[in-house]
C-alpha cells in the first residue's frame, strides 16, 4: 500500500496558490507535486485536519509488502510520539524482517507529519557556540617509576558550526585542569566562540537552575578574560550539548581502535596520541558537509572567532584570610599589607602567577607583586599604615640605634646590620635585644655587663642565631662562667681597717698617740 507524502507546509502552499487563482496543473508544476493532490486539497478531501491526524488515506491501492503486516504499527506510533529513535524501534520491531532503510522509508511515509513535529533543528552561526564535556571513558597509562596504572581524563570541545574537535588529557577533573583545558582549547582554535555550553560539574556550575544558575567564580573570571558567555546545559538534558556528546563517542571509539595494542607510559604520550587522532578526524570528509571539518573551519568559521587577549589567562587560587592588627594578611608564605581601616575583617585573597590581590565584598582593596623564592617576607606599602604608625616606623630605627650604641658597640653594629636588611621586619627583634641589654646593665652595671653582652653577641654571630631567645641563652651562659670562676676562688680577702673583723679594727699606734685618752679617777667616799 502506498501513501501520499504530504506535509503541513505543502498543504498550506497549495491552498495559497489556489486562492491566487492557479489551476491544479500550474500548482503541480510549481510545487513539484501530483495534480491529484492539488485537486484533493481544492475539493477538501486533504487538509490540515487530515495531516494532524497522523496518517493520510491511501490513494493508490497496491500490493502490501509481507513484512508490513507483521508489525504492530500502533506500538510503533506510540514509541515515535515518546521520542524514541527510529533505529531502536526498528531493532526491536522489524530487525529480523526488513532492513533499517526500508523500515525508515515506510515510517517516513506513514508517520511523516509526526516525525516532523518531534524534530527540532539546531542551526548555528559561525563562531557562535562551543560545547565542552569530559569523556566518560578514561585512558589508562602506566607510571614507569612506580608501576602504578593511572587514568587520564579526556576533555573534549567542539565548535558547533564547523564541528572541529579538540581533545586534551589531564590527571583529574579538578579546577586547575578544567580551566587549563579551556585555555588550551582557545589556543588550539586561535580564538574563542561567543558562547560556551558546559556540563553542570562543580568546577563550572556551583548550583544548577533552569534560568539563573550560579557559576563558579573562577570559571566566571576565566570566561570574562576571553570575552565568552557561559550557558550551561540543563540538568539531565544531554541533548542540550548533543554535538559534544557525539564528538566524544566518535573520538573515543576511534582512539580505542587505533591504539588498542599500545601501552602509554605518560600523559604526554596520551596527549600526543589524542592530537593525532583529532587531526585525522578533522581531516576526514564529513558525511553531511561533504568537506572536512578542518576545511569548513578554515573557510567559514576561523575569521569569525573572537581574537585571544594579549596575555593568556593566569590560573589563580583563592583563600580566606583576616587582616591582622599589623595591617597584613598571610598569603603564599609571606605577609602582604592592606589598608589599616580594615584591620580585623575577613577578606578573600587572590593568588595568581604574578600578583597578590585582596578583596573585601567583591571590591579590591589592595594588590602587590607576588614575591617568589622567599618565606616570611613582609611586603608593606606606606599608605596602608595609619599616620602614627608611619611616624613610629620612621622614628624608631634611629632611636633603637642610639640605645644600642649606649648599651655596647657590638650591639650597635648588629642592629645596624639588621636594619640594613629590613628595618620594618627586624623592628620587634631589635626592640627585644635592646630591652634585654638594658635590663642586664641596670642590674649589674655597665662595666660588669659589657663583657657579657660582647660574648653573647659573638656567640649569636658564630651560630648565626640572631634571635632574642638565643641572646638570652648566651647571656645566661656568660653570666654562669663568671659565677663558676668566683666559686673556684675560695680565698678570703681581708680589707684593712674593717671595724667588723677581729684584730683588724685596732687603731694603729701612731693614731693612739694623737688621740687623747680618758682616765678613770677614783672619788673619795665611794
Amino acid at each position: 500500500m502506498q501513501f501520499e507524502r504530504t506535509s503541513m507546509s505543502q498543504v498550506s502552499d497549495i491552498e495559497r496558490l489556489i486562492n491566487n487563482g492557479l489551476t491544479d496543473r500550474a500548482i503541480a508544476r510549481s510545487l513539484k507535486c501530483r495534480r491529484s493532490l492539488a485537486a484533493s486539497v481544492r475539493s477538501g478531501k486533504v487538509g490540515k485536519e487530515q495531516i494532524l491526524s497522523g496518517m493520510l488515506k491511501p490513494t493508490t491501492p497496491v500490493s502490501i509488502r509481507p513484512w508490513v503486516q507483521g508489525i504492530d504499527w500502533e506500538i510503533v506510533e506510540r514509541d515515535i510520539r515518546d521520542g524514541h529513535q527510529i533505529k531502536r524501534i526498528w531493532e526491536e520491531a522489524a530487525d529480523s524482517s526488513t532492513s533499517h532503510s526500508n523500515f525508515f522509508k515506510y515510517v517516513k511515509v506513514r508517520f511523516g507529519p509526526l516525525l516532523e513535529a518531534t524534530i527540532t533543528l539546531r542551526e548555528f552561526k559561525p563562531g557562535e557556540h562551543c560545547e565542552v564535556d569530559y569523556a566518560g571513558d578514561k585512558i589508562p597509562w602506566v607510571d614507569i617509576a612506580t608501576g602504578e596504572i593511572r587514568y587520564a581524563h579526556v576533555f573534549v570541545g567542539i565548535l558547533c558550526f564547523s564541528q572541529k574537535i579538540f581533545a586534551h588529557a589531564s590527571e583529574d577533573e579538578k579546577k586547575v585542569n578544567w580551566l587549563g583545558s579551556h585555555r588550551k582549547m582557545f589556543e588550539f582554535y586561535r580564538g574563542s566562540a561567543r558562547v560556551v555550553v558546559p556540563d553542570n560539574l562543580k568546577n563550572g556550575v556551583v548550583k544548577c537552575h533552569l534560568y539563573d544558575p550560579d557559576l563558579n567564580p573562577d570559571y566566571v573570571e576565566m570566561v570574562s578574560h576571553y570575552g565568552v558567555a557561559v550557558v550551561p546545559a540543563r540538568a539531565k538534558r544531554p541533548k542540550d550539548k548533543a554535538l559534544v556528546e557525539g564528538a566524544v563517542g566518535i573520538l573515543m571509539r576511534y582512539f580505542r581502535f587505533i591504539y588498542r595494542r599500545r601501552t602509554f607510559t605518560s600523559l604526554a604520550e596520551v596527549n600526543q596520541a589524542l592530537s593525532e587522532a583529532v587531526n585525522k578526524i578533522n581531516a576526514k570528509i564529513h558525511t553531511r558537509f561533504k568537506i572536512s571539518r578542518e576545511e569548513r573551519f578554515t573557510r567559514l568559521e576561523k575569521s569569525t572567532l573572537t581574537p585571544l587577549p594579549i596575555e593568556p589567562f593566569s590560573i589563580s587560587d583563592w583563600k580566606k584570610a583576616k587582616i591582622h592588627q599589623d595591617c597584613t594578611v598571610a598569603a603564599d608564605q609571606n605577609f602582604y599589607s592592606a589598608p589599616h581601616i580594615h584591620r580585623g575583617r575577613e577578606v578573600r585573597v587572590k593568588i595568581s602567577g604574578t600578583r597578590i590581590e585582596i578583596f573585601l565584598n567583591l571590591e579590591r582593596i589592595s594588590w602587590h607583586e607576588r614575591v617568589r623564592g622567599k618565606v616570611g617576607e613582609r611586603i608593606t606599602k606606606a599608605e596602608h599604615l595609619p599616620a602614627n604608625a608611619r611616624a613610629y616606623h620612621e622614628a624608631t630605627p634611629q632611636t633603637l640605634l642610639a640605645q644600642a650604641r649606649f648599651s655596647h658597640i657590638e650591639l650597635h653594629r648588629l642592629v645596624d646590620e639588621l636594619f640594613q636588611v629590613d628595618a620594618l621586619a627586624n623592628m620587634r627583634r631589635v626592640q627585644g635585644l635592646v630591652r634585654k641589654a638594658y635590663s642586664i646593665i641596670q642590674k649589674h652595671g655597665h662595666q660588669v655587663a659589657a663583657p657579657w653582652l660582647a660574648g653573647a653577641i659573638a656567640q649569636m654571630r658564630r651560630f648565626n642565631r640572631i634571635r632574642v631567645k638565643a641572646f638570652e641563652e648566651f647571656l645566661n651562659a656568660e653570666m654562669k662562667k663568671v659565677s663558676v670562676a668566683r666559686a673556684e676562688d675560695r680565698s678570703i680577702e681581708r680589707r684593712p681597717g674593717n671595724p667588723m673583723v677581729r684584730g683588724h679594727g685596732t687603731p694603729a699606734p701612731e693614731a693612739e698617740n694623737n688621740v687623747p685618752q680618758l682616765r678613770l679617777v677614783p672619788q673619795e667616799g665611794i
